[in-house]
């Protein structure tokens, strides 16, 4: 699969578009030098394989000192998926406490 890049693009939000992550997108793109740098034009191969859906998806609320990375450790998914699935968090360095978001919850039973 291919996707050219437009304007507005980052590799996170690709990445989520196609649920992956951008590390896969680097590694089947070596026009990629700078994963924060990518070019308007540029078409970019995307791994075809997707990541099994979760079997249960919690609305959790974002408490003061949380952040995308540590929500994701604790439900064991990725901050992809979790952005995949929010498309009101357009900066996924920047989340409000007191925001409610999805989060695949990806726990072992």
């Amino acid at each position: 699969m291919v996707h050219k890049v437009v304007k507005g693009d980052t590799l996170l939000k690709i990445a989520a578009k196609y649920k992956t992550t951008p590390q896969e997108i680097v590694k089947l793109n070596p026009v990629i030098k700078d994963p924060s740098h990518i070019e308007i034009g540029w078409e970019l191969k995307i791994p075809a394989s997707k990541p099994t859906p979760p079997s249960k998806v919690v609305e959790y609320k974002v408490l003061a000192g949380d952040n995308l990375t540590k929500i994701a450790k604790k439900y064991n998914t990725s901050i992809e998926e979790i952005v995949s699935m929010n498309p009101s968090i357009t900066n996924p360095n920047l989340v409000r406490t007191g925001t409610v978001i999805k989060v695949p919850d990806r726990r072992k039973k």
